[in-house]
């Protein structure tokens, strides 16, 4: 976590290289120095000279070494020019590289490089020394990882990002530790895979392309993050963030070929979005996408082509990181809404065309408090068997599962007494309250009876149950239920005792 974050900044550094500036080109080399230092790695030139209104800074190099790692980032010319106003305009090369070797444990050595090209970049560095803002454009950004060694044999596989049409802007307050905002947007983002397994000859490609993105970034770096520290560390030091991007319209082309078995998929989708925070509460983590069509054909699918379309696909995710004798929050959200399956999938099924085709929508919605004993991320929360922490507490906000002409509905809260792990064997014992609603629960039966898929003593089964756990509710074959969970560990279903 730690690599990634020290790798970030140094790729952030380079594509918008003077978003760590000042008001005059020295202080602009210097803010640069300081925050890299802060970020644990180094920064050098080994020229520096005065050419009139302009720094020009030389054979640049940023980079990190840890225990299993080593980072480096050249960059051949770095021109910062004070423009007379207070303000600094700062280019540089054209094209830099950036390597990368790992050597884990008991693991081969891995070489990896990514190429950084830039077209028209120009950056303007103004406001004071303790809080600098910067305003950058570039006509396109293109990375290209160069094809990495493991063991040093050549991996093929090559992959690119192309963000065309870049505007942005980024600033500091270094007052205290250090605050960073950021704002960037794109008209359009180009990507491209090609791989191809050395020992098989198959291969894998992917295009996709999207426009209209906008991103943006919020955070704070302590003043000094030591290379080795784990995330909680550097979390109670000071380290946050919250950020995340807006993609418009994009496409999507896959391919796989794979002794002599072929996977294809082609789709759009109308928009998505990706957001993310992390502070001493815990990581908040939520993306989804509209609009989504995806068509599918290969070799082990037994239709020319299979096509669904959903509506919305979301997924929310809220955990506590550290540890605390105080119940933090979590929560999972889980959304996927209006899906269909083409017709070939319902006539294997049900070719009577008894069950209804109308779109489906499951969600989960739920949150709740837990306690960490042990930091998230650290070594002891690894260990095997190791008890990192208890839930205190649920609550299923929404409930909803509807497809096939039937829906379930329903919402609940709970507590659990963890000094209770005898009333149900191995787990706390909870006390609340859950409320369900099924319509069209019964026609789904008979048709799944008559389709022949349920036989009929599994069928009087179900229906035994949902005698047992519900009552009529008001509407035509509808179905309510209300499951209680007592302190003394009684189970009631509809105030009546099952357990």
């Amino acid at each position: 976590m730690l690599r990634q974050i020290r790798l970030s900044g140094i790729v952030v550094l380079a594509g918008a290289l003077p978003g760590h500036a000042q008001i005059s080109a020295e202080q602009v080399w210097t803010m640069w120095q300081d925050l890299s230092a802060n970020m644990g790695y180094s920064l050098t030139a080994e020229t520096q000279r005065r050419d009139g209104d302009r720094l020009v800074l030389e054979q640049v190099l940023a980079g990190t070494t840890t225990d299993i790692a080593t980072l480096r980032l050249p960059i051949a010319e770095i021109l910062m020019r004070d423009r007379g106003d207070g303000t600094v305009e700062v280019t540089m090369s054209p094209s830099i590289e950036l390597t990368m070797q790992v050597k884990e444990p008991d693991a081969d050595p891995v070489d990896m490089a990514m190429r950084l090209d830039q077209e028209g970049y120009v950056a303007v560095v103004s406001g004071t020394p303790e809080s600098p803002k910067v305003d950058f454009t570039a006509t396109s950004l293109t990375m290209s990882q160069i094809a990495p060694k493991v063991d040093g044999k050549e991996v093929p596989m090559t992959m690119s990002a192309i963000l065309g049409g870049l505007r942005g802007s980024t600033t500091l307050d270094r007052s205290a530790a250090t605050d960073i905002t950021y704002d960037l947007t794109a008209e359009t983002l180009d990507i491209g895979v090609d791989a191809t397994n050395p020992e098989t000859g198959g291969t894998m490609r992917m295009e996709a392309r999207a426009q209209s993105l906008s991103g943006n970034f919020a955070g704070t770096l302590p003043q000094s993050m030591p290379q080795g520290a784990e995330l909680p560390v550097l979390l109670n030091a000071g380290l946050r963030g919250n950020g995340g991007y807006i993609i418009g319209p994009m496409t999507f082309d896959f391919s796989i070929e794979e002794d002599g078995n072929t996977a294809k998929a082609q789709g759009t989708a109308s928009s998505a979005q990706v957001d993310i925070g992390m502070d001493p509460a815990g990581l908040r983590y939520s993306a989804g996408a509209t609009g989504l069509d995806i068509t599918a054909s290969g070799s082990a699918i037994p239709f020319p082509d299979f096509r669904v379309t959903a509506s919305e696909y979301r997924l929310g995710l809220t955990l506590p990181l550290t540890k605390s004798e105080i119940p933090s929050d979590f929560g999972l959200l889980l959304r996927l809404a209006d899906l269909t399956l083409p017709e070939g999938v319902w006539a294997m099924i049900d070719p009577q065309g008894r069950l209804s085709r109308d779109p489906a929508t499951v969600e989960v919605d739920a949150t709740g408090k837990a306690t960490l004993f042990e930091d998230l991320t650290s070594q002891a929360a690894q260990e095997p068997g190791a008890t990192i922490g208890q839930f205190d507490a649920l609550t299923i906000n929404r409930l909803q599962a509807k497809a096939a002409g039937a829906e379930l509905t329903g919402q609940g809260a709970f507590i659990f007494d963890n000094s209770d792990m005898q009333t149900f064997p191995g787990i706390p014992r909870p006390a609340g309250t859950a409320e369900l609603t099924l319509t069209g629960g019964n026609a789904l039966l008979d048709n799944l009876l008559a389709l022949g898929l349920v036989p009929q003593d599994q069928l009087m089964g179900f229906r035994m149950m949902l005698a047992l756990f519900t009552r009529p509710g008001e509407g035509p074959d509808t179905l309510t239920s209300k499951i209680e969970m007592t302190p003394e560990g009684q189970i009631l279903a509809n105030g009546q005792r099952i357990q």
